[in-house]
C-alpha cells in the first residue's frame, strides 16, 4: 500500500497525520521536507530530496517541486488532502487537488483543526459542494496532532495510554478510525 499525503499549504496537518497513518498502519514512511520523522520513527522513517518508491509506504510531500512526487502520486492507493479552515489554506487546497486529480483520483480531504462550529461549516460548504466524489473526514482543533509530534506516539498510542486521554480524544478518534478504514479499503 502506498498512501501520500500532500498539500501547497504548509502547517495543515501532513506530517503529524502521515506519522500516525504509517505507525498504526505499520508502514513506512517517507518525506521530501525536513521535519524530526527519523527521530520519532526510527528505522521506520527516511527524509531525502528525491523520494523512492517504495511497497507499504506513506509519503509526506512538502512540495510538488522535488523530484519524484508526481511519479509516486501516480501509484499510490489514496492521496490525502489536509485543508484548515481559513481562505487561504481553501485556495491551496483547490488548487493542489486541481493539479493532482486527473493523475490520481483517490484523494481523501481532511478537514482539520477548525475550533468551533462556525468554521466546520465553512469547510462543510466549501468542500462537500466542490468536492461531493471524495470522503471528506473533519477533525476538530486537538493537542493530540502535537502530542503525537512531541512523544513519537500515534494517534491510536496516545487514545489507548489512559482513561482520561480515551475520554479527551474520543471524538477525533472516531473519526480517524473512520479514516483508518478507508484508507484500507484502498487497498
Amino acid at each position: 500500500m502506498k498512501i501520500s499525503l500532500l498539500n501547497k499549504k504548509g502547517g495543515v496537518g501532513k506530517t503529524p497525520f502521515a506519522f500516525s497513518i504509517a505507525k498504526d498502519l505499520d508502514l513506512f514512511l517517507q518525506s521530501n521536507d525536513n521535519s524530526c520523522i527519523e527521530q520519532i520513527y526510527p528505522n521506520k522513517a527516511m527524509i531525502s530530496n528525491e523520494v523512492k518508491p517504495l511497497d507499504d509506504c506513506v509519503y509526506d510531500f512538502g512540495g510538488f517541486n522535488a523530484s519524484g512526487v508526481l511519479d509516486i502520486i501516480k501509484i499510490c492507493n489514496c492521496i490525502i488532502v489536509p485543508c484548515l479552515p481559513t481562505y487561504n489554506s481553501f485556495l491551496r487546497t483547490l488548487e493542489t487537488i486541481k493539479e493532482i486529480e486527473n493523475i490520481n483520483p483517490n484523494i481523501i480531504i481532511l478537514a482539520t483543526d477548525y475550533k468551533d462550529d462556525k468554521e466546520k461549516d465553512f469547510l462543510m460548504s466549501e468542500l462537500e459542494v466542490r468536492y461531493k466524489n471524495f470522503p471528506i473526514y473533519y477533525f476538530k482543533n486537538s493537542k493530540i496532532l502535537n502530542n503525537a509530534i512531541n512523544t513519537g506516539m500515534s494517534f491510536m498510542e496516545l487514545y489507548n495510554e489512559n482513561g482520561l486521554s480515551k475520554n479527551s480524544y474520543a471524538n477525533f478518534i472516531d473519526e480517524y478510525k473512520k479514516l483508518l478504514y478507508k484508507i484500507k479499503a484502498y487497498k
